[in-house]
């Protein structure tokens, strides 16, 4: 109970790196490890440790160009209608898809991953259709979703985190999971799986993870970001950021953040 309680204040009350000023972009994300998360995370502690590629990379952007640095952690639903439809606001760790390209003015592309198909022993995952009428898990309002829905697939599976989907995979109460592979493999290892056990079928497509912004953002202040990320690339700043996220070791997910989060998640 008091788990709960303290996750839903951190909900309204979300965390935030630095004091921001009233004009400055504002920095929304969602909980969404390798790319954005805290340690540890929100359901099991009053304050964490806000980490992650896109979060540390967007973060450096920020300082380059003079901005305070400021990302508030908000549920990921939440995040994503803050974008779309507040003004001077941007969002991250985003991808970039089809069924979202109309709904933000897109900065820059901080990596490009994979969206692979996983499945389970004996499933067969070389083709996405192959598994239209199986159980498959995907990121509640990702591309994934969007994806699978568009294709009038039927028994998909949304979680609110990656690592319940884990979770269902390794009791094999899914058959199959889309999602961007560091992020199968990060969440895999949290929930104590063994990454080998996992059989990478399909790559759906190249998933595009960029920090995206709400489209009144006038060309000036887009130019101001890309022109920032450059310059991160051109430093080494990049390259070192990302070579730490690839060595990177999570830490399991508690059991009582298990057992409360499986059990309401449709």
């Amino acid at each position: 109970m008091i788990r709960r309680l303290v996750a839903a204040v951190l909900l309204i009350f979300p965390f935030t790196s630095a004091s921001a000023s009233a004009d400055e972009l504002r920095l929304v994300a969602g909980e969404l490890p390798p790319y954005a998360f805290h340690v540890p995370p929100p359901t099991v502690a009053e304050a964490g440790e806000p980490m992650g590629l896109v979060y540390e990379v967007v973060r450096e952007v920020a300082w380059r160009i003079g901005h305070s640095g400021t990302v508030e952690f908000r549920p990921w639903v939440h995040a994503q209608e803050l974008a779309s439809t507040q003004p001077n606001t941007g969002i991250l760790p985003l991808t970039r898809s089809p069924e979202r390209e109309d709904k933000y003015r897109w900065l820059f592309n901080v990596i490009t991953d994979d969206l692979v198909l996983v499945g389970g022993a004996g499933v067969d995952v070389r083709d996405l259709w192959s598994v239209r009428d199986r159980p498959v898990g995907v990121l509640r309002r990702s591309g994934a979703d969007a994806l699978l829905h568009g294709h009038g697939f039927n028994r998909v599976q949304t979680a609110t985190e990656e690592w319940i989907n884990a979770q269902r995979m390794k009791d094999r109460l899914i058959d199959a999971w889309l999602a961007p592979r560091l992020m199968v493999l990060y969440a895999y290892r949290e929930v104590g799986g063994d990454v080998s056990e996992l059989h990478i079928g399909q790559v759906v497509r190249r998933s595009e993870i960029w920090l995206a912004a709400s489209k009144d953002i006038s060309d000036q202040e887009a130019r101001r970001w890309q022109d920032g990320f450059e310059r991160v690339r051109a430093d080494g700043t990049y390259d070192a950021i990302l070579a730490r996220y690839v060595r990177l070791r999570p830490e399991p997910v508690p059991e009582g953040r298990r057992s409360v989060e499986i059990q309401w998640v449709n």
